[in-house]
């Protein structure tokens, strides 16, 4: 067993998700609509400032996109911040956020094809990304009848952690921390013809690299592997926000093509990649994706 964190980790922890409690609870006497808009504004002006953040999108963006103008380049990332501050707030109401049908629009050539092959009991396997909000992908599936188990990445702060994980269980009771009993839950929930999510769009430390946004990057394969061995659908989708802040175009786009997995993962990729470039801002851009 790891040794727990020391003491004033912990302290700080509670300090830190102590402060996204208050500031939520703050926020509640607003309408939803303007909640949302403060998590915007808030975003924009605390995570921008945040050295650190700021770095990562910038080097991200020189990556791949070198040649922006710098007043391009100054729109993309506060584009970036607005939509996390956005997303914190959407997490800590997350029940208000997916009650309303109508702020989900579902669209694409998957959507259909994910209905009924979940209604026969063989769910495809949905890869996503951090983009909008992707719980948008799994409150459509909920509410058509068929909630999809989510793959997450455990928050280092526990206390956020606890939270978090409570959140994610509006749009599915069911759901799998990476990591191998994660993935071994997984394996049992799709060969049992369950729906399943995961965002391919972080680091898989020690995977084959693939292209992403048209650079190499560690991709995890799982997605792709437990779709050929149960022979399931894998269909990229994304939730992204509309101009008005508050509502998704969620689109099921066509499902990846049969191959081997890393061809099947390579397509996948390249889907999301196409859809970020489409709509960079709406990407948590200071993920640290490339090495």
């Amino acid at each position: 067993m790891a040794n727990p964190d020391p003491l004033p980790i912990r302290i700080a922890d509670w300090l830190a998700n102590g402060a996204l409690r208050l500031f939520n609870l703050a926020l509640r006497p607003l309408r939803y609509s303007k909640r949302v808009a403060v998590g915007g504004a808030v975003g924009h002006a605390v995570f921008t400032r945040v050295p650190l953040a700021r770095r990562r999108i910038t080097r991200n963006l020189d990556r791949i996109l070198p040649d922006l103008a710098p007043e391009t380049r100054t729109a993309i990332i506060r584009g970036v911040a607005d939509n996390f501050g956005r997303v914190l707030v959407e997490e800590g109401m997350m029940r208000e956020m997916c009650s309303e049908p109508a702020r989900f629009h579902v669209s694409g050539p998957g959507w259909q094809l994910f209905l009924e092959a979940a209604a026969r009991g063989e769910a495809p396997i949905i890869v996503t990304a951090h983009f909008g909000n992707w719980e948008g992908v799994r409150t459509v599936a909920r509410d058509a009848g068929f909630p999809i188990a989510a793959v997450y990445r455990p928050h280092n702060n526990l206390y956020y952690n606890a939270n978090f994980v409570a959140s994610i269980k509006v749009t599915s009771p069911i759901n799998f921390p990476k990591g191998m009993e994660g993935t071994r839950a997984l394996m049992r929930h799709v060969k049992a013809g369950g729906p399943s999510m995961v965002l391919i769009d972080q680091k898989q430390t020690g995977a084959p690299k693939l292209p992403f946004l048209g650079h190499p990057a560690e991709t995890a394969l799982t997605p792709a592997k437990l779709a050929r061995s149960n022979k399931r659908l894998l269909i990229p989708a994304i939730s992204r926000r509309r101009a008005d802040g508050l509502s998704f175009d969620v689109i099921y786009g066509a499902p990846i093509p049969p191959g081997s997995a890393e061809e099947m993962m390579h397509s996948a990729n390249d889907a999301l990649s196409a859809w970020i470039t489409e709509t960079p801002e709406q990407w948590f851009w200071f993920h640290r994706r490339w090495r």
